[in-house]
Order: C-alpha cells, then structure tokens, then sequence
C-alpha cells in the first residue's frame, strides 16, 4: 500500500515493545489481572481487532477476540499504531476491516501493575463472545467469500494449537450434525382423516330402516306363505280324539283356514300308532298318533271293619281298579297293618298302591276299623234327601254302624263308624267344576274325606269317621247302643235304616 512494505512498520513497533517489556507479558496477561479502566468507546461485537505478534503475524490478545463495529476501542497496555493498516493475508482488500485511528497506542510498560509476574496461559479456552456457526469450524479460509462483516476469519497462527482455523480459541465444538432431511412424505403415515358426522348419522339411519324393512318383510310378505309344521302327538288310551286341527300341527300363512283334518283310522281305545293327514289345497302333511297307557288306574277303596287278631288281604279295600292295561294293587306297608289289626279301634289309615301294565301308578289312602267283638252286621241309618246351597244338587246322611252280641245284652253297637255323604248333580258343568282332577281327598259343603266319583252319574261320595263322641253330641247326652232303641232314635230323626250282613261288606 504506497509502496511501502507495512510489514516493517509493524515489526518495528512490536520491536520497541519487546524491548520495554517481557515478550511473553503481551499473550499471556489475564482479563481478570488487568487494572485499568474499560474502554470509553463501548465495544462493537461485530468486528475483530488483531495485534500483530512478535514476528509480525496477527495475534489476538490474551489468546481470544475482541470483536465490534467500531474500532474505536482502547485496551489497557496495549497499543495500536494510528498510521498502522493491518494487513490481511494476501492483500485482500475488504471493506469496513482496518484499526480506528482514534486509538491510542500504549505500551506494556503503561500499564500500572507492580510487581506483576504474569503467568504463562496454557490452553485457555474462555467462551468466545461470538460462537462459530455449528458445522463451519476448522473450514478452510477462503479469502474470495469474506465481506466487510466476516468475523475473526484468517489463517491460524503457527504454534497457536488451540486456535481454530478462524482464529478464535476453539469453543466447545459442536458435532457437525449435516442438513437434517425432511421427512419422507411419501412413507411417513398419513393422519386419518375423521369420519364425518353426518355421514356417521347417515349410516346409522339407514342400517336402522334395513333392519325395519327385514322384520316387516319376514312379519307381512314371507308369513304370506303356508306354512304346516306338524306335531307329535300322543294320547292316552280310552281318551276322546280332539278334532281340532290345532292339536295336531301349527298352520300359519296364506290358505290356512282351508286345511282339514282326517283321524279316522285312528282307534282311541287300543293302544297303538296310528296315521293322521292334513290337506291343505293340494298339500298333504301327514303325522302319527300315539294312542298310549299313560294314566294310572283309576282305583276305589273301602273302609275295612276287622276284629282284634284276624287277618285281611288288599282285595278287601279294593272296590274296583280301571285301566287300560292290566292293573295290581298292593300294600305299601305290610308290617304297619299287622300292627294295627292287634289293637282294638280306628280309623286306621292304610295305603294301597294301584299299578298298570305300562308302569303307572299311584297310592291311595282308605281306612281299617278294629272292633273288640266279632260284627255280626251293619246297620244302615239314611237320611231324607236335601239340597246344596248354590249348586244344582242334592244330598243324603248315611251312618254305617257295625252291630255285634258282645257284652251279652243282644246286638249293640261296637263303638266304630263312619259317616258317608252323598252328593247327586244334575249339572254336568257343575260336577265337572267341583271333582277338578278327581284328588284321593276332597271338601266340599264344608266336608272334607275320602272321595270316590262316578261320571256316568255325576255322583261324589265323601267318607269321614263318625266317632262315639260325635253321636253323643248329637244325641244330646248318650248315644242309643242297642239295636232296638237305635232304630227308635233314628226313625225319629227321619231317617231310614237298612241292615247288611257282615260277610257281605
């Protein structure tokens, strides 16, 4: 620049300082140790102020950078050359890059430190005002791309390791971690977009009007159809044959109500199989009846008179046993009716059971009288007919009395009976309504017994015990006993008596 070489000037300045003080005091004093005053200029971070070191290559101070816009800038012991450029590595001209005239230069002897014995700085690394770009340390300098406004870039000093190619102390590096990518647009996932609402509701309806329009037209258009499932069909034996074609199929659809029904080669009365049609229109649906014994017997029992000791067999209770199939009775407890013929009285219950030949059965209850004496017969006492309150029947008293000569006074009552209560219908309904399933044990016009029915008559018979005390009751003190004045005492009641012989019972 003029022709003058500005690398003399600057080895003679530095000259002059290394001659005044220590050479090693210039790089090596501390921020912390200097004692003057801050510089009045306030300091630009944006540009780099360079002294030249001992052989004339640039230095910076204390091994770091000071940087700012202006190079107006005073720092303690340290002086700067007013008529000095700096020059940069291969002349490169730049612009607004130069020293500020207006600082003083000072020497390193003006600084007021006594007995100051610096110490040298080994790899000092203090954090740099300005932090390289991430990526760009230890770039090779290239002088082509600098401007006015390039930061403390120049080649690094020769036996200076801790600096980087930039010139400053190297910072804590951070990884050069490259250009991140964006991310694969193509295979990254793809938000879903939500369905919209409206559409949702959409839907909704009309999977609601599918399913309305199915059941209407399973209800209305497919039950159009006929439709005959047929069913199995069993009887018992001796039973009325329904003709309801309802008890032999299920019909439903179009041209129901046109069906009939043949059981004629059916017979209700033998047990058997037997074939059955419906036709509908032109269909014929066939099934089977299953004509079986599926009741117990119907069996009727009577009340047994004995004396102490004797013996009795199941064919004396049994008044008749119906079925179908063949029919058996027994005892249910033969131990418990030998006990009971040992002791004088009554009514003893006795069970009998009734079987038939299809395995049905069912117990029924009578009862067993025991006298002291033999009985010779029974006499009969009945009563007038009358009618049942609120029903359409009548009703008769029988008190059935066994008769004995035991105590030697002539025949006389043995002290056991019963009282049989008859009630005629003449309403079929009514009967029917009052004898319900036929139980063993009825009440009925407020009388409770044994129950035995005859359908042909439309007849129920109660039996109850009629004790001694119940007759004197009745009699208003005592009973009559002996034959004679018994006959008196029931005529006068309006009774009529019968006798029976005893081996007729």
């Amino acid at each position: 620049m003029n022709g003058q070489n500005p690398n003399n000037q600057l080895n003679q300045d530095n000259s002059n300082v290394m001659n005044s003080e220590n050479p090693s005091v210039l790089g090596s004093l501390e921020p912390q140790s200097l004692g003057a005053t801050p510089q009045q200029n306030p300091v630009n971070l944006n540009e780099t102020v360079n002294v030249a070191g001992a052989n004339g290559t640039p230095n910076t101070l204390g091994g770091g950078q000071i940087s700012g816009s202006t190079p107006n800038m005073e720092q303690p012991g340290v002086g700067i050359n007013p008529n000095f450029q700096a020059p940069l590595n291969n002349q490169i001209n730049e612009p607004n890059v130069g020293t500020n005239p207006n600082v003083t230069p000072m020497a390193t002897g003006d600084i007021n430190q006594p007995n100051v014995n610096p110490t040298p700085v080994e790899n000092v690394n203090p954090t740099p005002v300005a932090q390289p770009i991430p990526g760009t340390a230890g770039t090779p300098y290239q002088a082509n791309s600098l401007t006015g406004n390039t930061v403390g870039v120049g080649t690094p000093s020769v036996g200076q390791d801790n600096l980087n190619s930039n010139g400053f102390v190297e910072p804590n590096k951070v990884e050069n971690i490259g250009a991140v990518p964006p991310p694969n647009i193509e295979t990254a996932p793809k938000k879903r977009k939500p369905m919209n609402k409206t559409l949702f509701v959409v839907l909704i309806i009309v999977l609601i009007a599918a399913v309305a329009f199915g059941v209407y037209y399973f209800l209305n258009m497919g039950s159009n159809s006929l439709n005959v499932t047929v069913k199995n069909v069993t009887i018992g034996v001796g039973e009325t044959l329904s003709d309801n074609i309802t008890d032999y199929a299920t019909i439903s659809g179009e041209g129901s109500g046109s069906c009939t029904l043949n059981t004629r080669n059916v017979d209700p009365m033998t047990i058997g199989e037997y074939p059955f049609t419906i036709t509908c229109g032109t269909e014929t649906f066939n099934g089977t009846i299953n004509v079986a014994d599926v009741d117990a017997p119907e069996i009727s029992l009577n009340a047994v008179y004995k004396q102490v000791n004797s013996t009795v067999t199941v064919d004396e209770f049994v008044a008749s046993c119906t079925d179908p199939s063949e029919c058996s009775t027994s005892f249910a407890n033969e131990n418990t009716l030998a006990s009971y013929l040992q002791t004088a009285g009554g009514p003893y219950s006795i069970d009998i059971v009734a079987t038939d030949g299809a395995g049905n059965s069912q117990t029924v209850t009578t009862e067993l009288y025991v006298t002291e004496y033999p009985i010779q017969i029974f006499r009969n006492c009945e009563s007038p007919s009358s009618d049942v309150s609120g029903y359409q029947a009548t009703k008769t008293v029988t008190d059935y009395l066994p008769m004995g000569n035991g105590a030697g006074n002539g025949v006389a009552y043995l002290g056991v009976s019963q009282r049989i209560h008859t009630y005629v219908f003449t309403s079929s309904e009514e009967y029917t309504n009052v004898v319900g399933d036929k139980p063993a044990t009825l009440t009925f016009d407020g009388v409770t017994g044994r129950a035995s029915y005859n359908d042909d008559d439309l007849t129920i018979v109660i039996t109850t015990d009629l004790s001694i005390d119940t007759l004197n009751s009745e009699a208003g003190g005592t009973f009559p006993t002996i034959y004679n004045e018994m006959g008196t005492y029931y005529t006068n009641l309006g009774y009529t008596c019968s006798i029976t012989n005893a081996n007729n019972q």
